[in-house]
């Protein structure tokens, strides 16, 4: 991957995520293989195309973050980007200020035992 300027630090990580899908029954597992307070990148067999808005639901420590999702990118459209991983780029949605909160102190921690 580029190098690129973020806006917030991200932080390599391994999380179980559950998507539910714009049609509102279909639920998919997946990974959260990095994370930022901008958004994650989801590890998952069949991504998302760009501009497709998703649930999603993960665990952290003490709580669960529950947020809306942009697909910003894809896989299937720019697979140089994920270094032979599947999966897309999502832009954290509508989510509340505590888990917002959880998920700043959560990142600081991994950054600082980095």
């Amino acid at each position: 991957m580029e190098n690129q300027k973020r806006a917030h630090p991200r932080v390599q990580t391994r999380i179980e995520a559950r998507l539910k899908l714009p049609d509102g029954r279909t639920q998919i597992a997946a990974q959260i293989m990095n994370l930022s307070l901008g958004g994650v990148f989801i590890e998952t067999a069949d991504p998302l195309r760009f501009g497709a808005e998703l649930d999603l639901e993960f665990a952290l420590p003490n709580t669960v973050i529950r947020c809306r999702g942009l697909v910003v990118w894809s896989t299937k459209t720019s697979p140089e980007r994920a270094a032979g991983r599947s999966g897309m780029g999502v832009r954290l949605m509508k989510i509340g200020v505590g888990e917002m909160r959880t998920l700043e102190s959560y990142i600081a921690t991994k950054v600082e035992g980095a």
